[in-house]
């Protein structure tokens, strides 16, 4: 009996001492990173939605959608800058609108931010919306309608619209997305769509933005902008070695002539994010990276590599990104725009 408890002592001796000095396998933490082309198309018909954790991609076209309904937090209401889609706000009621306004088209803002609307606060108003352009670089109008949002209630959206003369009026209910930020609306096609990822599940987008050029003043022109999902908290940071040189468009103005070389891409940490007073607003990157320079006709991009954007996403991840190119896919055209990210630890 001795024997047995002196033995069974040894024994649970010995698996003690193996426990303790068995080690756990080590998990190394992987950061994200990679090179990314947006395929926006050379006429600029897609949308992409980047997710820089998990570097995926998720491409819509930008016509699949004409009006965007805020799904929780606010009632706002965007219009689609990605292919030239303006809104008037009209003084007759919706039977009496007949005629597109001859002033007053608004766009929204790119910086997303919900105060610049181009519908605005939509109680008890009818508005007049341009459908825009399809392609968005062409000019191929896709007409116009009029609209109210009749109200929200329930976590429903009550949507009237028509053609201008009345025709195919209807009256809609658009129960909201509680996955997205926004759930979106085809005036053309009478459906919700499927347009932004889940909240948290998209960084930047490549989009058309529309944006004040292409013509005399008060003309208006469809841009490539990465803009960043400020619903989620994603914010921007911008380390640029050039800050103080003068826009231009000249080939030989000093701005377009800074050296790759002046980026600190490679030596900027975690630490530098907060240093360069981040934002929110969505447009921080929009088209600050890139310049079409003279003769425009010659379509010669200039990008510039030498400015490191910081972003720190919803969860608190710190990435740096610089762009590589404006042009490339297949027949290297405009539209495919590159650009190369890592994430700091």
């Amino acid at each position: 009996m001795t024997q047995k408890i002196r033995f069974s002592l040894l024994a649970c001796t010995v698996l003690l001492l193996n426990a303790c000095g068995k080690e756990e396998p080590f998990t190394e933490i992987k950061l994200a990173e990679g090179t990314k082309t947006a395929e926006m198309g050379s006429d600029y018909a897609n949308q992409v939605y980047f997710d820089l954790s998990e570097g995926t991609a998720v491409v819509r076209p930008a016509n699949s959608w004409d009006l965007a309904f805020q799904s929780s937090g606010g009632t706002a209401v965007r219009s689609n800058f990605a292919k030239k889609a303006g809104v008037y706000t009209v003084t007759t009621d919706f039977a009496s609108t007949t005629q597109v306004p001859t002033t007053g088209l608004k766009y929204d803002d790119i910086s997303l931010d919900l105060a610049k609307t181009a519908v605005g606060d939509w109680q008890g108003k009818t508005y007049v919306i341009n459908l825009g352009l399809n392609p968005p670089t062409s000019a191929v109008s896709l007409g116009f309608k009029k609209f109210r949002v009749e109200g929200f209630s329930n976590g429903k959206y009550t949507l009237r619209y028509a053609n201008l003369d009345g025709t195919e009026e209807k009256t809609v209910e658009i129960p909201v997305n509680p996955k997205t930020n926004f759930t979106y609306f085809s005036l053309l096609n009478n459906a919700v769509v499927d347009v932004e990822p889940e909240k948290g599940k998209w960084d930047i987008v490549a989009t058309g933005i529309t944006q004040p050029g292409g013509g005399p003043p008060g003309s208006y022109v469809v841009s490539v902008g990465f803009l960043t999902n400020r619903f989620e908290g994603v914010q921007v940071a911008v380390h640029n070695p050039a800050a103080g040189l003068a826009a231009s468009d000249l080939p030989t103005a000093p701005i377009n002539n800074v050296a790759s070389t002046e980026s600190k891409y490679d030596v900027l940490t975690k630490a530098d994010f907060q240093a360069l007073s981040p934002s929110t607003d969505a447009s921080i990157i929009g088209k600050s990276w890139w310049q079409i320079l003279q003769p425009h006709a010659q379509a010669n991009y200039k990008v510039y590599d030498w400015k490191t954007y910081m972003i720190q996403d919803a969860e608190g991840r710190v990435y740096k990104m610089k762009f590589l190119t404006f042009k490339g896919g297949p027949n290297v055209t405009s539209g495919y725009p590159s650009f190369q990210y890592n994430e700091l630890q």
